[in-house]
């Protein structure tokens, strides 16, 4: 038994709620359809959970009630603005959480946020109530919470666990504005590659002396499935965080070469760190974005992509070179040629929407590709 998405809009509707905003997840992806896809309802793709806080503080301001929705790994970058923000001013908004890991089993990044996530909401003095599969129990606690939010002008959590929500996504709204398998470039078309050739390319040109880290979600699990190297990174969860780690490895050894394959969703999420290096211009960094204009792993939402030249604001924070590239061909050698004194420089390939069937986790644990990859570093520095 699942609850219906037209009867959770109803209670919605009768709710006031009318605003909603956050980062997808997969088990969130009947809500996000029904938010994106309704009259009179807007949605709005943030780059992060602690600015989608930040978009529903405004809402509520201007007169409507907000949603944020997060799973709840995503609750780490909320903390900040519903401390400081939400509570300090009042401001009326309900969180849906979704419970990753809730059973305790799941991918390695979501099981400790599994555990704490009542105990995490309750540090921070946010309510919370829980749906389950009772379609009218869920819809009157919707109206609760609404009212609770509401009287007691602050944040209040809907506790999401998976399975509750029929799986009812509307597959046109959820179509990518941007993305497609030709795109046209000047007066050619052009064919845009699958990532999983795009991470050829890069693979085929790695020395085993260079170092690679690599976004979270399919960029990893394609990468390990096509090639395991000690020497690569797989980052799981921390969305946003491989620029920052390869930033710090480029920093403390600056004769290596290191690799940052990220994403669009994942780099838009902490684009700061982008300004970081440019200050700080580390010469053995060559960071890739793979733009693909979708969250990918969470059912292939939208990101704000579309509207963003990445290269021109790699250009403007300070990285040396900045490029935007027509082909698999061209990543190869980029990847290939650059050398540690070349950078910081940043790269941009459009790539298809969609990932390898049937593709796997990465398979070896975070402690094994933490121990890996340090000792790949540290080696070469003694043999340097």
């Amino acid at each position: 038994m699942t609850v219906s998405m037209a009867a959770f809009a109803e209670a919605l509707r009768s709710s006031g709620v009318d605003y909603f905003t956050g980062v997808p997840c997969s088990q969130l992806e009947s809500l996000i359809s029904f938010a994106a896809g309704s009259d009179g309802l807007s949605y709005v793709a943030a780059a992060s959970e602690g600015e989608a806080i930040g978009l529903a503080a405004g809402a509520w301001l201007s007169g409507r009630m907000p949603m944020v929705l997060t799973q709840n790994s995503g609750l780490g970058n909320c903390i900040n603005p519903l401390t400081s923000l939400s509570h300090t001013y009042g401001l009326p908004l309900l969180l849906m959480v979704s419970h990753r890991a809730r059973d305790g089993k799941d991918a390695p990044q979501h099981l400790l946020m599994g555990e704490k996530t009542y105990a995490l909401l309750e540090a921070i003095g946010v309510a919370h109530l829980t749906l389950s599969d009772d379609e009218q129990h869920s819809c009157e606690l919707l109206a609760q919470a609404a009212t609770m939010a509401q009287e007691g002008q602050c944040p209040v959590a809907l506790v999401l666990p998976a399975g509750t929500f029929e799986n009812s996504v509307q597959e046109r709204e959820l179509t990518p504005k941007r993305v497609s398998a030709v795109e046209v470039s000047g007066r050619h078309a052009v064919e845009l590659a699958p990532r999983i050739e795009a991470l050829q390319a890069v693979d085929a040109a790695l020395s085993p002396r260079d170092l690679l880290v690599a976004t979270t979600g399919m960029t990893s699990r394609e990468l390990f499935s096509l090639h395991d190297r000690p020497q690569n990174f797989y980052m799981m969860g921390s969305m946003g965080c491989a620029l920052s780690i390869a930033l710090g490895v480029a920093g403390c050894r600056p004769t290596r070469k290191i690799v940052v394959l990220d994403g669009d969703g994942a780099f838009l999420m902490k684009l700061g760190t982008a300004a970081t290096v440019g200050h700080y211009r580390p010469g053995g960094l060559l960071h890739v974005v793979l733009d693909n204009g979708t969250y990918e792993s969470t059912g292939g939402q939208p990101t704000v992509s579309s509207s963003v030249s990445f290269e021109g604001v790699a250009a403007a924070v300070g990285y040396r070179r900045s490029i935007a590239l027509e082909s698999t061909d061209a990543l190869t050698r980029l990847v290939r040629d650059f050398r540690p004194v070349d950078g910081p420089v940043f790269a941009t390939l459009r790539i298809a929407d969609g990932h390898l069937e049937s593709v796997g986790r990465v398979g070896r644990t975070p402690q094994a590709i933490r121990d890996d990859f340090r000792e790949s570093v540290l080696d070469e520095l003694l043999v340097s």
